[in-house]
């Protein structure tokens, strides 16, 4: 490396030969390289959450104040591990000088890394979540090659998807083009373009007559197949400005072909609907000519692809309406919804194109002289932080208990058959003492986390980051359980009490299934190899008795 930093004379990146990684981990290094500070002389990727066995054989990072301050295989993983990309700066070179100095050839890129630490010259890049493998041994080879599909997944999904493209459609049809792939099956993509015109075009008549059920089913696997033109593209690199233009084409066609299709099956039209119908028609083609407006002036578009008016939303609309049979609220939707992002767009537009106004320079706040030295350790602040906020929500839940006895029973509005009674508000009082003071517990237990992960850090061996989401997972999942629970009790409200209930039940639900899905995710993730390799002990030890 040494000799590599003399013949290239200026910035670099360091490439580790046996690991595999995603390309948005190269991209975030570069994006942080693009905005890095010139004392900068190495940036490095930091993973917060390596796999046990990845953080005891990687090279550890130990971070303050947003700075690299030591490295070292012999750390504890408190804060994460470097994932084998560094970039090197122009000063990075006197640093390797020096380490090849003082230790010779037995000087690694780790004693550069360190002497430059010790002058707070390295950064580094918060690259958690991010796919990648360092490759050792023979398991790691084969768990490097599993890798590399979920990798090309992951790749194929593209920033401008939407929400149900991105959760819904593509792990469908990526599923089904990586087979493909695989098996070195090729269908052209202009083919598969066509494939999803006619079956969009077939789910509008299905529409049309009424036959909801199949036309629903219809719209949207003509969704789901309309992503695969574009994935078998990028795995063979087939892609092409003609293949662009003929799906984007067929694309509008099959959207105009449904929306008529469901006008068909409204008809006849009262006014409302009919300039519904106007609007969602010429929607079809707004949403797609104002994003490629936005992009040719330079804009970013991201941000609001966020709004649920993307294509892949608007079919999933359709089919979920067909299904209900409410084909005049998908109309509806499709009309209204949207003008959020043509004004989300203009917004943005301004933002962007705008010169940017001179802002007043403000002095920053001084520090308070003398400081005070805090005399109490971490854990024992936030543990007294959270006994006194429950001591404060056991006080406020005892008094409103010991005082509904006395305020219980006065009807306040009588509506109809129905009364909202002083009951009713003492009941809604509680849920918001305990949303206020759930809250307030919340994040002390969020404090105290971080603090008792510090100390696990060595007995666990995994990172504190991971240590503190396993531990807030568990206690969000503790919460979902509860607020479903709770949610019973709404029932009880006049009017609007049942399905006020039935929904906070459904969403604590969902919120308590997916807390419990990421929450195995990750412990599976984490601790998977640590628990191959005891098995792989054990059947050892077994085998030579």
């Amino acid at each position: 490396m040494g000799l590599a930093a003399r013949r290239i004379k200026g910035k670099f990146l360091v490439l580790m030969s046996d690991h595999i990684f995603e390309l948005a981990l190269l991209k975030a290094v570069l994006e942080r390289v693009r905005n890095a500070d010139t004392d900068e002389a190495f940036i490095v990727c930091l993973d917060r959450e390596p796999a046990i066995l990845e953080a005891e054989e990687g090279l550890k990072l130990r971070i303050e104040a947003d700075r690299i301050v030591e490295t070292g295989k012999s750390l504890e993983p408190l804060h994460g591990i470097d994932t084998g990309i560094i970039f090197c700066n122009d000063s990075a070179q006197k640093y390797i000088e020096e380490a090849l100095r003082r230790k010779g050839p037995k000087a690694s890129i780790r004693d550069a890394l360190n002497l430059a630490a010790a002058d707070g010259r390295v950064g580094y890049v918060d690259v958690t979540g991010l796919l990648w493998k360092d490759i050792d041994t023979q398991q790691d080879l084969e768990k490097a090659r599993s890798l590399y599909w979920k990798i090309l997944k992951r790749e194929l999904i593209r920033p401008s998807d939407g929400w149900i493209s991105r959760y819904l459609n593509r792990s469908i049809s990526s599923t089904i083009s990586l087979a493909l792939y695989k098996r070195r099956l090729y269908i052209s993509p202009n083919i598969l373009s066509l494939i999803s015109f006619l079956v969009s075009v077939a789910g509008a008549f299905s529409l049309a007559f009424r036959s909801l059920l199949l036309g629903g089913i219809l719209v949207q696997a003509s969704s789901i197949i309309d992503g695969m033109d574009g994935e078998i593209a990028r795995l063979y690199k087939r892609s092409s400005r003609l293949g662009a233009l003929l799906d984007s084409f067929l694309d509008r066609l099959a959207d105009l072909s449904i929306i008529g299709g469901i006008i068909f099956a409204l008809w006849p039209l009262n006014f409302l609907l009919a300039i519904a119908s106007i609007l969602a028609s010429a929607n079809t083609i707004l949403v797609s000519y104002i994003t490629h407006l936005l992009q040719g002036a330079g804009v970013e578009v991201e941000s609001i692809r966020r709004i649920p008016v993307t294509r892949d939303v608007r079919l999933f609309v359709i089919f979920a309406a067909a299904l209900l049979n409410v084909l005049d609220l998908a109309l509806y939707f499709l009309a209204f919804a949207p003008f959020l992002y043509y004004i989300a767009g203009v917004v943005l537009a301004r933002r962007a194109l705008r010169q940017e106004a001179i802002q007043p320079s403000i002095k920053s706040g001084r520090v308070p002289w003398p400081q005070i030295p805090r005399h109490m350790i971490p854990i024992k602040e936030a543990l007294s932080e959270l006994v006194g906020r429950l001591l404060k929500f056991i006080v406020a839940f005892l008094i409103l208990r010991l005082l509904t006895p006395v305020l219980s029973g006065f009807t306040l509005i009588e509506i109809g058959e129905s009364a909202l009674t002083s009951t009713h508000v003492l009941l809604v009082l509680e849920m918001l003492i305990v949303i206020y003071f759930g809250y307030a517990i919340l994040s002390s237990v969020r404090k105290l986390a971080d603090a008792i992960a510090v100390r696990l850090v060595s007995k666990v061996g995994a990172t504190k980051e991971t240590i503190k989401r396993i531990f807030l997972d568990l206690t969000y999942a503790v919460l979902g359980l509860i607020a479903w629970v709770y949610a019973t009790n709404l029932a009880e409200i006049p009017l609007i009490g049942e399905a006020v209930s039935k929904l906070v039940m459904a969403a604590a639900a969902i919120f308590f299934f997916i807390t419990l899905y990421r929450l195995g995710k990750r412990i599976y993730r984490v601790f998977a190899d640590a628990y191959d390799r005891m098995m792989e002990r054990l059947a050892r030890k077994l085998s030579h008795e």
